[in-house]
């Protein structure tokens, strides 16, 4: 009777003493240590599952992503290796996950928390429990262990992972820990490849001291048949191991190739920055090349030089095997940091070296917490003009063209939606990329990192999305920060080059002896205008439209006007309008490019299509087709902007339909100019007390419009500033205008303003 009660007893006694091991403080009272770990490892986790980042932040999180939906090492999901390991856990937490962005961000902030025991660990080796757990909190709150912890990258748990190999090992080497150092080292590897150089060092220094050598075997086994399984798994999914390492070799070319940009003082660093700026990195830095001289006494000089080796290399690949400037790359190295902190803060007493430690891991938590929130409450620029040209293609029948570089995020955000059972609108990449153009046959919404490779949108309508804040920025890869969803804009199908623009803002685009531009199917009846001119030089230039020669014109650099009317605009297919020419001609001055014709201008109208000017523009006022009489020259007001005085009485002509045209006015004078708008003799406006500051006036235009053409009178009391004793102005004058919108009623789905909410 007695037996089975001491087996539970013997159970519950290693229970019991299993679970204080999880205790991190070691002190003596078991409910104070339970207490004080809760409160450490709660400040870590809130850190984490609180602030998870707010979709991806750089395409390859999208791609790991994406891997998880569809592994495709050819296409780039994921980029070579392949990250077997990171992929198959994003699979194990994508069983839970809402998404697969989200399983890769719980791993990594899950493997983080997990950090704790493996730094405290390693920490205690050379100093007292507590020391141990404060140096790991300076460096786990710092901003780059902190921001890329709640991300999909597999930096964090691939480092976590390699430091519990060394807490293994720093623990003796009896029983089974040759095993497990080496499967946690496999492991590691397996999350991410990328590591090999640091993680061979530390194996082969750990290893060589195990005796006898076969203890070292059934790890290598174990190890040999992860490796395999994972060989095993990508060339099932890519036709075959020769598939797998032809496009690593690519891969690999193609990222080497890069590094002549990877340029960077100290100061920019990923490792620098990642610790919070030079002054606080350089702190922590010291005190970890005091904490070396430590374990070099108290454990012995091998284990010393093994940190320096296994170090040494992961931050020389840093520096020259990867980009320095990227903080990610360098978390691990930033994390192994702590347990020679510990070490430097051991030969002080233990409470003045805790606290010492405590004030740091204040400090790197509060540099950390700002940007930390803003990563978790705003999204990337270019993940979010993906998600809203998704949205607004999706809901007006439209194609969402695509750049290449935000191509990893639209197909992840495509395949991810599929699996969901939402409909989505066809995607297709942008001509600019170097794969053949399949082409588009609808209205289509362009979502681009790169403004200047398409002309403005010929019905004015685009968003943009800029930046993050000056202490994020530097934390970031900086790219994908600022970015466009632009509706129908004039697409360059080749031969172009990007946009340019004047010194008053217009812009040009050059393109050379072969380029075409496609525009998309408009509403009849539709014209449209385009401006161009010829480069300079001796052959003619042919122009066509819609595959029609529409005219031939002379290489004496003039600028000339083409219109096609509503006869000649496709309503049910693309409109494409192309350029030749028997050579191109380099400018000189240093400019080699050989051009043929210079884009000026493309627009078009329509009653129910939308449009905007500025008056202050002649250019502008022509190319809407708007008559102005009764105004003054155009003229830049201080603080305020460029615009037009118009006089007490002023006719202004647009083209309409059915709709609403927006002012922008002001008026800097003394008193109101009480303005009146008719049309037709009816009052729609007014009287208006307009200020010295814009402000807009709404003009509703009704069901009957005339000709497509609506006559606004524009009347004011009139000032003179001479009169007024302001001055030698001899003027009368009304009020100023600066920009003039139109928004139909009734405009096609594909001409509706964007809609930015509703993503």
């Amino acid at each position: 009777m007695m037996g089975p009660r001491s087996n539970t007893s013997e159970t519950g006694r290693a229970c019991g003493r299993w679970a204080r091991r999880l205790l991190l403080f070691r002190v003596s009272s078991w409910r104070v240590d339970l207490a004080l770990t809760l409160v450490a490892v709660g400040v870590v986790a809130w850190s984490r599952f609180a602030h998870l980042a707010s979709g991806p932040w750089e395409w390859d999180e999208a791609a790991f992503a994406r891997a998880v939906l569809d592994f495709d090492l050819a296409a780039y999901f994921p980029h070579p290796p392949g990250y077997p390991g990171w992929i198959a856990l994003g699979r194990v937490f994508d069983l839970f996950a809402p998404e697969p962005l989200v399983a890769l961000q719980w791993a990594s902030a899950a493997f983080s928390v997990a950090a704790l025991w493996a730094l405290a660990a390693l920490g205690r080796r050379v100093a007292a429990p507590s020391v141990a757990v404060v140096a790991a909190l300076i460096v786990l709150l710092a901003p780059g262990p902190s921001l890329y912890a709640v991300r999909g990258f597999s930096s964090t748990t691939s480092a976590v992972l390699a430091l519990a190999a060394a807490a293994v090992a720093v623990g003796g080497r009896g029983g089974a820990r040759p095993t497990v150092f080496t499967v946690l080292v496999a492991a590691s590897l397996l999350v991410r490849p990328n590591l090999l150089p640091p993680l061979a060092v530390l194996w082969l220094g750990v290893a060589w001291a195990v005796r006898p050598r076969r203890r070292l075997v059934p790890g290598i086994l174990i190890a040999l048949a992860m490796g395999g399984l994972a060989l095993g798994a990508m060339a099932v999914a890519e036709g075959g191991v020769g598939q797998v390492v032809e496009v690593f070799a690519r891969h690999s070319q193609r990222h080497f190739s890069r590094l002549v940009g990877n340029l960077g003082g100290a100061g920019e660093l990923g490792l620098v920055k990642g610790l919070g700026g030079g002054f606080w990195a350089a702190t922590l830095l010291a005190g970890a090349g005091a904490g070396l001289l430590v374990w070099w006494r108290r454990v012995g000089g091998r284990a010393a030089l093994l940190w320096v080796a296994v170090l040494g290399v992961a931050i020389g690949q840093l520096v020259w095997m990867q980009n320095r400037t990227y903080c990610r790359y360098a978390v691990g190295a930033q994390m192994a940091i702590a347990p020679l902190l510990a070490a430097a803060a051991s030969v002080a007493p233990p409470i003045a070296g805790c606290g010492a430690l405590l004030a740091g891991a204040v400090w790197s938590g509060a540099i950390s917490h700002s940007p930390l929130v803003e990563q978790h409450r705003n999204q990337l620029a270019a993940w979010r003009a993906v998600r809203a040209a998704k949205w607004e293609a999706g809901r007006r029948e439209m194609a969402v063209v695509v750049e290449s570089e935000m191509h990893l995020f639209a197909s992840y955000l495509w395949l991810r939606d599929e699996r969901r059972g939402i409909r989505l609108p066809p995607r297709v990449l942008s001509p600019w990329d170097p794969e053949p153009w399949r082409g588009v046959d609808r209205p289509y919404l362009v979502a681009t990192v790169h403004r200047q490779h398409y002309p403005p949108s010929i019905i004015d309508r685009e968003l943009r999305w800029n930046g993050v804040s000056d202490r994020l920025r530097p934390l970031t890869q900086q790219r994908f920060l600022t970015a466009w969803v632009i509706t129908a804009p004039p697409l360059p199908l080749g031969g172009w080059w990007p946009m340019e623009t004047e010194a008053d803002g217009r812009w040009f685009m050059w393109g050379g002896a072969v380029c075409d531009l496609i525009l998309p199917p408009l509403p009849d009846p539709a014209e449209v205008e385009v401006a161009f001119r010829a480069a300079p030089g001796d052959a003619p230039l042919e122009v066509s439209w819609n595959g029609d020669v529409t005219a031939e014109v002379e290489g004496d650099g003039g600028r000339v006007r083409l219109r096609f009317d509503a006869a000649q605009v496709r309503d049910n297919d693309v409109n494409q309008l192309s350029f030749r020419r028997a050579a191109g001609y380099p400018p000189g001055n240093g400019d080699q490019r050989p051009l043929a014709v210079q884009l000026l201008q493309v627009s078009a109208t329509a009653p129910n299509l939308p449009w905007s000017a500025s008056l202050a523009a002649a250019h502008e006022r022509r190319r809407v087709g708007i008559l102005l009489e009764g105004h003054h020259g155009p003229e830049d007001f201080v603080g305020v902007g460029r615009g037009v005085w118009l006089a007490p009485h002023a006719v202004l002509e647009v083209p309409a339909a059915p709709g609403r045209l927006e002012l922008t006015v002001w008026a800097p004078r003394p008193e109101s100019p009480d303005t009146v708008i008719r049309i037709d003799g009816e009052v729609v406006a007014g009287p208006l007390d307009i200020g010295n500051r814009p402000q807009r006036v709404a003009v509703p235009i009704g069901d009957e419009v005339p000709g497509g053409r609506a006559t606004l009178e524009i009347n004011s009391v009139a000032y003179s500033p001479a009169v007024a004793g302001v001055g030698n102005d001899q003027r009368e004058l009304g009020i100023v205008v600066s920009e003039i919108r139109f928004e139909p009623s009734d405009p096609p789905p594909w001409a509706r303003p964007l809609d930015v909410e509703g993503e």
